[in-house]
């Protein structure tokens, strides 16, 4: 029986939105905006978890200090997090509603790289924060095999599902520590049977479709 599921945040429950203009005004709140800083800073994002396996502040301002060639306050990060708790869609009615459904029926936990406060902030901001437990992520990220047994908590891998947009992260990675998973094609790219439950938008996922995975792995196991 599925008892949690486990959500990834950009791509999956955050969706047609950018960073830039959050960055644009923390490094104008800094005062050291250029179109070229604009872009290191976004590229240091990428390349963070190239060099470090969690997100603490002082590993984050020390490598945002050599991308820029700055000596960065110590309030860096946080005047960065005001600024993202506005990098959100439009409200989207559909989606509060179904993951206040889905809360009533399982628990829901948020797996994403990234430092819980800020993503919370967000989801607080879309109207769904309140849905979620915990959020796991931010001390170990993916792919290492730990935060993914971090992330079903008290629950074993077979009564959690791994809902996300990245193949690699949320779905192979998922699969291999044996997490049932649901791949949200939110990029649009081509699929086929070898990536599991498929679906446009976590919108389209219902009790009805973790109860079709629940059956699946029943006849698995027979």
């Amino acid at each position: 029986m599925i008892k949690r599921l486990i959500f990834d945040v950009d791509g999956t429950l955050i969706t047609g939105v950018n960073f830039i203009d959050s960055v644009k005004k923390t490094l104008d709140k800094l005062r050291i905006y250029s179109e070229d800083n604009v872009k290191l800073f976004i590229k240091g994002i990428k390349t963070y978890e190239q060099l470090y396996n969690n997100y603490n502040i002082k590993s984050y301002t020390k490598h945002f200090e050599q991308v820029l060639s700055n000596k960065l306050p110590e309030n860096f990060v946080f005047i960065f997090w005001e600024e993202l708790k506005n990098a959100i869609p439009p409200r989207n009615d559909k989606l509060i509603s179904t993951i206040s459904e889905l809360s009533q029926k399982y628990e829901l936990v948020l797996l994403t790289n990234y430092f819980a406060i800020s993503q919370l902030n967000r989801l607080n901001n879309m109207g769904i924060g309140k849905f979620f437990k915990e959020c796991y992520g931010e001390h170990c990220i993916k792919p290492n095999k730990k935060v993914y047994l971090d992330a079903c908590g008290g629950n074993k891998v077979e009564e959690c599902i791994m809902i996300g947009d990245d193949l690699y992260l949320d779905i192979k990675r998922a699969g291999e520590e044996r997490l049932s998973t649901i791949f949200v094609n939110t990029k649009s790219v081509e699929t086929n049977s070898s990536m599991g439950i498929v679906v446009d938008s976590v919108e389209d996922i219902s009790e009805e479709l973790i109860l079709e995975i629940e059956q699946k792995e029943i006849i698995a196991n027979i």
